[in-house]
């Protein structure tokens, strides 16, 4: 086949990681591809790792560009890539030998804008284990936003795409957790979405410089509206989704609620912890029940960071019990 696939690399600060991520896309088995790396102003060896590459291989584009987030890096690739399909991988990730052949085959086959693949975490990765057959099927939009909510699967880059459908959708700068715009605004445009069950897709959890995995932040803090925007962009489905968005909220700002509280000074007057809290009146109910955001509305605040503290020891002498019976 001669489809060109661009694959879109945002690169920060990953040299430990990036020699591995670059090289599982050059030894794909589909090899007509087109790689873009945009070096988003790291400060390690990373855009020296991309200039290598380029020299080695004439398929990379390298874009330098001042550090501005990866949301803007992948908009950089996507005004620079030239496929007629385009995929994302991160730089500190890697991806199985045949997953974009695999993708683009289904894809294909099926007649299908977007397809998507299983992922794994790296330190679950058997490396002597195969692949086997290709275990593939299609969704419509309610499975498929059934199972991204409740999975909380929004990443970009476990997903192919027809050019047709990122024709002028570009990320939210400035954002963390973009992909969940990103991917609930796509599934809204599409009527199909194929599934590979097939673990394509290494993700690297044990990154510890990753913003994901940071410390809380003002950045993090200002991603807060992403769970809003899920159960906002979900209400035309049936009930089953619209309860699976709210659950996703009610994680979400649970998470925010918790992390203000052991972080006091990004919230000193309690605004944001009283605007949550509003949020959660709203649409928590009893046929919309999460306990830990139940906790939170009657739970008075003087009380709370005393049973935050509380809780975690109580997970954590749970999490030594439970090691010692595995033991026994």
């Amino acid at each position: 086949m001669n489809i060109l696939i661009s694959v879109i690399v945002p690169v920060y600060n990953v040299e430990p990681y990036l020699d591995r991520c670059i090289r599982s896309i050059r030894n794909q088995s589909y090899s007509y591809l087109e790689i873009i790396l945009v070096n988003d102003g790291s400060t390690d060896s990373s855009g020296a790792i991309c200039d290598k590459h380029a020299l080695q291989d004439d398929r990379i584009i390298v874009k330098h560009i001042k550090n501005s987030g990866s949301s803007i890096a992948r908009n950089v690739g996507l005004k620079l890539c030239r496929g007629k399909y385009i995929g994302f991988v991160d730089s500190d990730d890697w991806i199985q030998p045949s997953m974009f052949e695999q993708l683009l085959k289904f894809s294909l086959s099926n007649n299908l804008k977007v397809v998507e693949t299983n992922s794994i975490e790296a330190h679950r990765v058997n490396i002597n284990s195969e692949i086997g057959s290709i275990v593939g099927k299609i969704e419509d939009q309610q499975i498929a936003l059934y199972r991204i909510i409740t999975n909380k699967k929004f990443a970009v880059w476990r997903r192919l795409y027809h050019r047709s459908i990122l024709e002028n959708r570009f990320f939210l700068e400035g954002l963390l957790h973009q992909d969940v715009y990103y991917t609930i605004d796509i599934i809204n445009d599409i009527p199909q979405i194929g599934y590979l069950e097939n673990q394509l897709y290494i993700y690297n959890v044990q990154n510890p410089t990753s913003v994901i995995r940071s410390e809380y932040s003002i950045k993090k803090l200002k991603s807060i509206n992403a769970g809003i925007y899920v159960v906002e962009n979900t209400h035309q489905y049936d009930n089953k989704i619209q309860k699976a968005a709210k659950q996703y909220l009610f994680w979400f700002l649970t998470f925010h609620y918790n992390s203000l509280y052991t972080h006091s000074y990004l919230d000193r007057n309690f605004a944001i912890r009283k605007e949550i809290r509003n949020t959660l009146k709203k649409y928590h109910n009893l046929k919309n029940f999460y306990l830990y955001s139940y906790l939170i509305l009657i739970i008075p605040r003087a009380f709370y960071k005393p049973f935050l503290l509380i809780n975690k020891r109580r997970v954590r002498i749970q999490a030594t019990i439970n090691n010692i019976l595995k033991n026994v």
